[in-house]
């Protein structure tokens, strides 16, 4: 008479199918359970040294050496490459000994490396950084994070640089662009085309148009400022609006709003109040300078300083101390 042990190992037997096919053999019911080789379709575990040819797995997918040839490969679990992961599309965690790649992943993807996919949607680590067309979550990259977009946060050791990027980017050195919106930090600097939000540049920030908040340590300089700008020696653009504050100079063709400087505000057209040491409005000034020296081809306005130079006053209005003034 057989034990109860014997009846239970013939049972799972019995549940338990083997199958053996031409790469792979595995102990499962309809590609369900253990599956070892390469096999194509697979629901639980299943252990390969090259994946080749896969079309999908359910759960946990290990394999050896670096992927061959899997254009249609969707993996939905845990992907663990000892070299690298790929698939067309990973869903769930995927980790690279060296690097994570794929068409599309979504969830977390770490690669010793470096991570690359077409779409990151969800976390990606690279050990050196992060590369694809379109990130829209979490990128860290030791070195840097690349992409033509990206969506969320992206953290580079050096740099991060895209198209565009929306949401917040660190860069240890820099952060550059085509078009960036949101909260940028450059360790040395910030430069796009296009800014938008709060730009924080260690030496400085540097664009064709800003709008919003740019700081940079050295100085900001961009074609069209609006918003309010920090320079630590100076801050430069054809059209200035807003705010700005400078401890060494603020210079363009247009300025307009609250300006302060340390040393010169100098400008084609000046509006608004300028507050500087040495204010100079080579064309007109509409509104208020105050300075030691105050100086403008057509004032309409007032100067107030130690020396208010008016140019289309008439003698002997055209150079007062204290104060000066024209309609």
């Amino acid at each position: 008479m057989l034990k109860k042990s014997t009846y239970f190992i013939l049972y799972i037997f019995l549940i338990l199918t083997v199958s053996v096919q031409a790469d792979s053999v595995g102990l499962t019911v309809k590609n369900c359970g253990l599956n070892f080789g390469n096999s194509r379709y697979t629901t639980g575990i299943r252990l390969n040294t090259v994946d080749k040819h896969v079309k999908q797995v359910n759960g946990l997918n290990i394999t050896l050496w670096n992927p061959d040839n899997n254009p249609d490969f969707t993996m939905n679990g845990l992907a663990v490459g000892l070299v690298a992961p790929e698939a067309d599309r990973i869903n769930g965690i995927a980790i690279g000994g060296i690097a994570t790649a794929g068409d599309k992943i979504n969830g977390l993807a770490f690669g010793g490396i470096g991570v690359g996919a077409d779409k990151i949607n969800g976390i990606a680590f690279g050990g050196l950084g992060v590369g694809c067309d379109k990130i829209k979550g979490l990128g860290v990259g030791i070195l840097g994070v690349g992409a033509d977009m990206v969506q969320g946060i992206a953290i580079g050791g050096l740099g991060v640089g895209g198209d565009k990027i929306v949401g917040l980017s660190i860069g240890g050195l820099g952060v550059g662009g085509d078009e960036i919106t949101g909260l940028t930090i450059g360790g040395l600097g910030v430069g796009g085309d296009k800014i938008t939000g709060l730009s924080v540049g260690g030496l400085g920030v540097g664009g064709e148009s800003i709008t919003g908040v740019a700081i940079g340590g050295l100085g900001v300089g961009c074609e069209s400022l609006k918003g309010v700008a920090i320079g630590g020696l100076g801050i430069g653009g054809e059209t200035i609006e807003w705010f700005t504050i400078a401890i060494g100079a603020t210079g363009g063709n247009y300025i307009n709003g609250v300006n302060i400087a340390g040393g010169a505000i100098k400008g084609d057209e000046l509006r608004g109040l300028k507050i500087a040491t040495y204010c100079h409005a080579t064309e007109k000034l509409n509104g208020v300078s105050i300075g030691g020296l105050n100086i403008a081809r057509n004032l309409h306005g007032l100067q107030i300083g130690i020396i208010n130079i008016a140019k289309n006053n008439k003698w002997p209005f055209k150079v007062l101390p204290l104060i000066n003034f024209h309609k």
